[in-house]
């Protein structure tokens, strides 16, 4: 066959632009496959946490009703023992839920669903897969601050055995274990019915991208395709240099207020302190101390020096440049939460124990800075988690806490907090997500890629 020129050309655009769409629409498709697993791990974890979370809060209320008896009660007192129980008989949750009290032998102390079971010792009853069930939940009670247990029981309302996740706590004096448990079956049904939607999601995604990518790579995609790549990724990458160009300049700027303020100010400051106590020293002033204005004065000289070293050291903190990132965000971490009422927790996984690039960490440390900053004034919460990733190719930032949320779509980019968080992610490759939902959580995802110095 004799093909005009023409031909061949259009044949040499087109024949490549078809077979790397196939392979982009064939690596679509894992990726998308991938991201759909992790999202629904991260849901599961997520959901399952939050369940645990409540068995563990509805049985310290438990605990707290019979409290004011238990710590009241003399040792034999069986008149404070009957009490408690007929509070915690009395005590329910939710549409069926309720507590059971256990001595540590094993035997049922007060069970208000069955009370033909008490006074029997149930410490060999085990479910089908062989969980000492009594055994498991008095060895939790057992443990300061109590602990799960996961078995499998059977459930009147399907005729059939589901999976039932318990907690315990224990009253040490009297010996027993007060516990509750919950279903997880309609966890396990939220997961999969998630799980269904987004593989129902990603075929339907998957389809439209084939076929539009089918049809448009080859009406348009010889003519400006490869143009447009080339001139949106020159685009983006004097987008990204521009970014990093405005956040490097703000950190050296930072630095050198940092610098000047300790090289300067404080000095002046310190000079001064020093010459007011030379003058309390040399006897001119009578009796100095006594001098209310004298005591205001070094009073808030101290309080000025305090302060200067406390602001420069949020402009550049000097543990960053000497000990590094991980040290100096433990510290960040402490001291923004110790005069608050929340507690953080911070974890760290590295692959190396080289350090990363000065721009990398100082990103990161901005990062957690903003991030708890939004924990501290706006979220309420009580506890929040900040976890960092090293690996040989990315640093990966995880900061979750369980305040109150907010709504995404409309306060997401109002905040300058949020914003920086976001461009200095991105100005160094990386992306930067958050998902918040309200009432229960917000979490701020960051992935950058890196190279070790």
């Amino acid at each position: 066959m004799n093909l005009t020129f023409k031909t061949k050309i259009l044949l040499l655009v087109i024949v490549p632009l078809i077979l790397v769409s196939l392979a982009l629409t064939l690596l679509t498709i894992s990726q998308a496959k991938k991201l759909g697993r992790q999202n629904v791990a991260s849901f599961s974890e997520m959901i399952f946490d939050l369940r645990r979370g409540e068995l563990k809060n509805y049985t310290e209320l438990a605990l707290t009703s019979v409290k004011h008896i238990y710590d009241g009660a003399k040792e034999g007192d069986t008149n404070a023992q009957e009490a408690a129980k007929d509070i915690l008989r009395n005590l329910s949750f939710g549409e069926d839920g309720y507590f059971f009290v256990y001595d540590y032998k094993g035997i049922n102390v007060a069970h208000p669903k069955k009370p033909q079971l008490e006074g029997r010792n149930l410490w060999d009853i085990q479910d089908s897969n062989g969980v000492y069930l009594i055994r498991s939940l008095v060895d939790g009670a057992k443990t300061e601050g109590g602990d799960y247990t996961e078995y499998v029981w059977d459930k009147p309302s399907k005729g059939r055995e589901e999976g039932k996740i318990g907690f315990s706590m224990g009253l040490q004096n009297w010996e027993w274990m007060i516990g509750t448990g919950l279903y997880i079956d309609d966890l396990e049904d939220a997961v999969k019915g998630i799980e269904t939607e987004v593989n129902d999601s990603i075929t339907g995604t998957i389809q439209l991208v084939a076929m539009v990518a089918l049809v448009f790579t080859v009406v348009v995609g010889f003519i400006g395709a490869r143009y447009t790549m080339s001139e949106g990724k020159l685009a983006d990458d004097k987008l990204r240099q521009l970014s990093l160009k405005v956040v490097q300049g703000q950190e050296e700027e930072r630095a050198r207020v940092s610098r000047n303020l300790q090289k300067d100010i404080s000095h002046e400051l310190v000079d001064v302190l020093a010459e007011l106590k030379h003058v309390a020293n040399s006897g001119t002033v009578e009796d100095p101390k006594r001098d209310p204005h004298f005591v205001a004065a070094v009073k808030t000289l101290n309080k000025a020096i305090s302060d200067v070293y406390r602001i420069s050291g949020e402009l550049r903190p000097e543990a960053l440049d000497k000990e590094g990132l991980f040290v100096a965000a433990e510290h960040l971490v402490e001291d923004m939460t110790q005069d608050h009422k929340v507690k953080a927790s911070f974890k760290k996984m590295l692959a190396s124990e080289k350090r990363m690039r000065p721009e990398v960490e100082i990103s990161i440390y901005r990062i957690i800075q903003s991030a708890m900053d939004n924990v501290v004034e706006h979220s309420q919460a009580e506890n929040v988690t900040i976890r960092i990733r090293q690996t040989q190719d990315q640093v990966s930032l995880n900061i979750q806490d369980d305040g109150i949320g907010f709504n995404i779509a409309t306060e997401a980019n109002r905040g300058v907090g949020i914003a920086d968080m976001r461009v200095r992610a991105e100005a160094l490759g990386g992306t930067f997500h958050i998902f918040s939902t309200l009432n229960q959580f917000t979490v701020i995802k960051v992935d950058i890629p890196l190279r070790l110095a």
